[in-house]
C-alpha cells in the first residue's frame, strides 16, 4: 500500500512576515522542541488556543528578512499560535510555564495586557 503524502500550500509570507522553508512533523514539539524556550508551552499545555479553541496543526520552519531561521506553530489556515502570559509581564507576570498558555495570535492581540 502506498503512503499518501500530504501536500500543504504555504502562503508566501506567514507569521511575522517570514518566508516558509519547510513543514516539520508536529511530533517534533514533543521531542526536539520539548525544551525550546517558547515551543515547550505547546509540548506541556497542548496546541489549542485557551480562548477560542482553534488548534495549531502546522510546525513550520521559516526565515526572517535578516536570514534568521525560526520555528513556529500555525493553525490550518496559517494563523500564528502564540504564547500568552496569563498575568501579563507589565503587571508582574513571570515567564514561568505556570504563567503561560497557548493562544492564537488573534485572541492574544485582543487580550493585550489584560488579566
Amino acid at each position: 500500500m502506498k503512503k499518501r503524502i500530504k501536500v500543504v500550500k504555504f502562503p508566501k509570507k506567514i507569521g511575522h512576515k517570514y518566508t516558509p522553508i519547510e513543514l516539520l512533523p508536529l511530533e517534533l514539539l514533543h521531542t526536539k522542541y520539548s525544551l525550546h524556550r517558547r515551543l515547550k508551552v505547546f509540548h506541556h499545555k497542548g496546541c489549542v488556543c485557551v480562548k477560542c479553541g482553534i488548534e495549531g496543526v502546522h510546525l513550520v520552519k521559516a526565515m526572517s528578512r535578516s536570514g534568521a531561521v525560526h520555528v513556529d506553530l500555525y493553525t490550518a489556515d496559517f494563523k500564528l499560535m502564540t504564547i500568552d502570559h496569563i498575568i501579563p509581564k507589565s503587571k508582574g507576570g513571570l515567564n514561568h510555564i505556570s504563567n503561560l498558555d497557548p493562544m492564537c495570535s488573534r485572541c492574544n492581540e485582543k487580550k493585550g495586557d489584560k488579566i
